[in-house]
């Protein structure tokens, strides 16, 4: 009738129609690890996953997202792999007219270089979760981010937060007793970042300062108890992006100044250079290469071996595995060969990291199937190699397959 809106049926339900205005979407995940990643010997996880994310419009000048994840990590619900909840990511964005400024648990993630980033250093990471993917290691952290649009090409980033949130480590099972000094949530612990970032269809490139902690612990003494703590330190960082063609070039650096006046490890407050570069080329139509060069460097490292202090020995030598600085000069490698069939809907990858100094090194073959646009399978293996005193090679009892069926809506 004129004057009167009429209604379309568009064949959604109630449900459907609220998901759609949010914008709500989800995925259920049935996952299978042979190893857990948490150096405690179990095998032969089965696990289930309900994560669910909104990214609510309120008005035209705000928004928001809250992603949250529910796990059932083990259906046999062994001691320490109980179930689990995580708001991942919960914020909201105000508008301007030539900035954002977010507000909330939110994940940053710095770096240009593929896997492997010197510069992230501002949100966290879980390297003992039980799903397969790189992006389901990262949460949030509290803080206020805002992004100033100086022009269509340069964006100056500030974070800020006083609620440091570290990595989440496995450490080796130990007779000894672990204690753990995390930073209060205050404000003379805030943690600030700044980076200028430039964007273009030719060129990309950053420069970033980072004031805070170190989200790896440090080991402080390594006697009858381990004491481990986060470093305050200071990081200068850049990277930078460029396509040739097929050819993509990619370089990140990180110099890094900790401050850390308890630990007896000589090497724990002495900078460090972490640098990433790397080239990546695609062939035939899928086929991607990718290879990189990576290197840490602590030109005034002290070799713990010589130390006369057994704890000072065993802190530095810790220290060093938890970092990959095995010697003054430690270089490796990293690799990613990617291709795609069936329209896109098989994928297959081999994703490697190796060690150049004592040769140990971790490889993750994959590979997924869409069957339709919800259902997704995935098949591969988490396998660490080495010496077992490396950064890898410690981690063997580690190495294993996984399955998942993943469900999205």
């Amino acid at each position: 009738m004129p004057g009167y809106a009429q209604e379309v049926d568009t064949g959604e339900t109630l449900l459907e129609r609220v998901m759609h205005e949010q914008r709500i979407t989800g995925w259920m995940r049935l996952d299978y690890f042979q190893s857990s990643n948490s150096f405690d010997d179990l095998e032969n996880f089965f696990g289930a996953t309900l994560q669910i994310k909104a990214l609510p419009q309120l008005s035209e000048s705000l928004d928001g997202k809250v992603e949250a994840r529910l796990s059932v990590l083990d259906v046999q619900d062994r001691q320490g792999h109980e179930p689990r909840s995580v708001l991942l990511e919960g914020y909201v964005t105000m508008h301007f007219g030539r900035a954002d400024l977010r507000i909330g648990k939110q994940i940053v993630a710095w770096g240009r270089t593929d896997g492997i980033n010197p510069t992230d250093n501002l949100t966290p990471r879980n390297y003992s979760v039980l799903l397969p993917l790189e992006e389901d290691q990262r949460f949030g952290t509290w803080a206020a981010r805002l992004n100033a649009y100086l022009s269509e090409a340069l964006t100056l980033t500030v974070f800020i937060s006083p609620f440091f949130e570290p990595d989440e480590v496995p450490l080796p099972e130990t007779e000894l007793s672990v204690e753990t000094r995390r930073p209060d949530h205050a404000l003379q612990n805030t943690e600030i970042g700044i980076k200028l970032d430039k964007s273009s269809d030719e060129f990309d490139c950053s420069v970033s300062y980072y004031h805070g902690y170190d989200l790896l612990p440090t080991v402080n003494s390594a006697g009858s108890v381990f004491n481990l703590g986060y470093d305050r330190m200071d990081v200068l960082g850049t990277d930078f992006a460029r396509n040739f063609g097929r050819f993509g070039f990619r370089s990140e650096l990180a110099y890094s100044l900790p401050s850390n006046h308890e630990s007896v490890d000589p090497n724990a407050s002495r900078p460090r250079l972490f640098w990433v570069a790397g080239i990546d080329r695609t062939f035939l139509e899928n086929l991607n290469l990718n290879l990189q060069f990576l290197l840490h460097w602590m030109p005034d490292r002290r070799d713990p071996a010589r130390s006369q202090d057994p704890m000072a020995r065993g802190a530095g030598t810790l220290n060093g595995l938890i970092r990959g600085q095995e010697g003054e000069v430690s270089p490796g490698i990293t690799f990613r060969v990617s291709d795609l069939w069936l329209n896109d809907t098989l994928r297959a990858e081999l994703f490697g990291v190796i060690n150049a100094t004592r040769g140990d090194h971790y490889l993750r073959p994959l590979v997924s199937y869409d069957v339709n646009d919800q259902i997704r399978v995935s098949l591969g293996a988490n396998l660490y190699a080495g010496p077992v005193q490396t950064q890898y090679g410690i981690l063997k009892s580690d190495s294993g397959a996984f399955a998942e069926v993943r469900y999205g809506f």
